[in-house]
């Protein structure tokens, strides 16, 4: 009997709990579509609750959810239940909070209202206790051989700087005894509250230890370019990656013939500006004497120079590798075996493409809801063939709805990327180790030292001290910072005549040269600019309806002094009264 009863009491209980959660999924928006972060694919079911598939406690947006009687509006919407920074609304998919039950949502779910992400993210382990995003365990059948051997270097235990952004680097030599192919790697992660990534670059062959800025297995701090001469990836490791097992045909070659020395790159993430994290990570190397048929290479391409404005629901940056470049940094095909796509916690989906020469672009590399901290690494079972005159391109979709100023491209965390990795063998078919745009323009034709883009001749433009002397000597004497002067103007509208300093180009040259020359040189550079726009609108007249009149000396200075004067004439009418 009271086993009987207790079947009547599960049967009647399971559909009422099934039920329920349907019930609660209709009364939020998107309440069926909210996925797990670690993974970016799995629904979970009980958005309220701790457990992914409902039931038990509830996380903070269940409590919010639950003291709010169980109700959408605008007081739940506006909230941040797990204090990332997105409201309620943004993360579901109602940022306008306008949402009704019944109704169908303005956009598609962007993280989970209970749970505090990136995951990843110093402050969000704290917050994320009751689900930990577990790496998958690193699988390659290779690295069981019995000549594979493994070569581990890591950082000594440092202290970890009170910054938000830090990149920190080591050199080190690589075994060298004889020519080995290292067939794969995996991350050593010490400290995972501060931990970005890790790149390791390899030094190309002719490159000795006495050629190194920076001594062997001392840590210091550098930016993403880390070591001048070190800067052909071989190793990557971030967020939710268990490592790289490499195609049977390639390996990366170390030794007197190959990489006799690397730099070790790491990219600290410490935005609460701790200053009691230390970290000793690092990687493992397999390699192998047993030499592969062919040296792989690493290629990156995307977009480095970008803006992302705020209260944007898709902003999408697209990069082409075209086939000018392909042509004229080849000397041969090369099979493409494996890759990845890289954007930082803005980015929601991004697709790599490959078109051959006169053919149709294919999707080589798709990630429909991307994941910073759960990155997908694509492997190509049939290596993709990609030849001299071919393309590849990149297409990166960012959100920024809960951006209230506009995000810049960089190397902080806080900042965006996109770019995409490719593993392809053979290493000598390719001259370069990246092929990306910068500011939509092709990198290799801004080196190019014959080729012409716009109408200018970059490489020749820029070598030319000559003109550079002769251009600042002039700036510095015609004009004045903050202020236009007459000279100024005249010299600044003649220079820019020239066709390296107009369009797409012209603000490319002036970011390099903001760069690499000083804040007063660019201020007299730029002190004309808005008389420059206004006279290409209209020309100044004394005739017009809304007379703009021609001045000597004009801009804020003299609009200053007008004020002044005008200010002083009312002020003596009005004491003469």
């Amino acid at each position: 009997m009271k086993s009987s009863l207790c079947i009547l009491v599960l049967v009647a209980i399971t559909p009422w709990q099934t039920y329920g959660y349907s019930s609660f999924q209709t009364r939020i928006p998107n309440g069926d579509k909210v996925r797990d972060p670690c993974d970016g694919t799995t629904v979970w079911q009980g958005v309220g609750h701790e457990a992914i598939g409902g039931g038990g406690p509830r996380n903070p947006f269940g409590l919010d959810f639950h003291n709010n009687g169980q109700v959408w509006n605008a007081t739940l919407c506006q909230k941040d239940s797990d204090g990332d920074g997105m409201s309620n609304g943004a993360e579901l998919g109602d940022p306008t909070c306008v949402w009704t039950p019944g109704s169908t949502p303005t956009e598609d779910p962007t993280g989970h209202p209970g749970l505090c992400e990136p995951w990843s993210d110093p402050i969000c382990l704290e917050k994320n206790t009751f689900h930990n995003c577990q790496t998958p365990d690193f699988q390659c059948d290779a690295t069981k051989a019995p000549d594979v051997m493994e070569y581990a270097v890591r950082f000594p235990e440092t202290p970890v700087p009170a910054e938000e952004t830090t990149y920190i680097c080591m050199n080190f030599a690589m075994p060298a005894d004889q020519d080995y192919h290292v067939i794969a790697d995996r991350g050593l992660i010490d400290n995972a509250f501060v931990m970005h990534h890790i790149l390791i670059y390899g030094c190309p062959n002719d490159v000795e230890e006495g050629d190194l800025v920076n001594g062997l297995n001392t840590p210091f701090a550098c930016g993403m370019a880390g070591e001048v001469r070190c800067q052909e990836v071989m190793a990557i490791w971030s967020v939710g990656i268990p490592g790289f097992c490499h195609n049977e045909n390639a390996g990366f070659r170390i030794g007197p013939n190959g990489y006799k020395y690397a730099s070790m790159q790491i990219h600290w993430n410490n935005p609460s500006k701790r200053s009691d994290h230390t970290d000793s990570s690092g990687m493992t190397l397999f390699y192998t004497p047993v030499l592969r048929p062919n040296n792989l290479g690493n290629l990156m391409i995307g977009e480095s120079v970008f803006q992302i404005p705020p209260r944007e629901d898709r902003y999408v940056i697209e990069s082409e590798c075209n086939s000018f470049c392909s042509s004229n940094t080849m000397n041969g095909s090369v099979h493409i075996i494996s890759g990845l796509n890289h954007m930082h916690y803005m980015g929601r989906q991004m697709t790599t493409y490959m078109t051959p020469a006169g053919g149709q672009r294919q999707t080589i590399m798709h990630d429909e809801h991307y994941s910073y901290d759960n990155p997908v690494v694509h492997t190509f079972q049939t290596p993709h063939e990609f030849h001299p005159g071919d393309s590849l391109s990149t297409k990166c979709s960012f959100t920024s709805a809960h951006k209230a100023v506009t995000t810049t491209s960089g190397e902080a965390t806080s900042q965006e990327m996109c770019f995409a990795f490719l593993f392809y063998y053979p290493k000598e078919a390719f001259q370069t180790v990246q092929c990306t745009t910068a500011l939509g323009l092709q990198t290799c034709l801004l080196s190019h030292p014959t080729a012409v883009v716009d109408g200018c001749q970059l490489k020749t433009f820029f070598d030319n001290q000559t003109m550079w002397t002769q251009i600042f000597g002039e700036l510095t004497v015609r004009c004045e910072k903050f202020f236009c002067r007459k000279e100024c103007k005249t010299y600044i509208q003649e220079m820019r005549q020239h066709p390296c300093f107009n369009g797409t180009i012209g603000d490319y040259v002036d970011r390099i040269l903001g760069a690499f020359i000083g804040v007063n040189e660019m201020a007299l550079y730029h002190s004309c600019d808005k008389e420059i726009a206004l006279e290409a609108r209209e020309a100044c007249s004394c005739t017009t309806p809304n007379p703009r009149p021609c001045v000597e000396y004009t801009g804020s200075g003299a609009s200053l002094q007008v004020s002044l004067y005008l200010l002083l004439v009312a002020m003596v009418a009005i004491y003469a009264k």
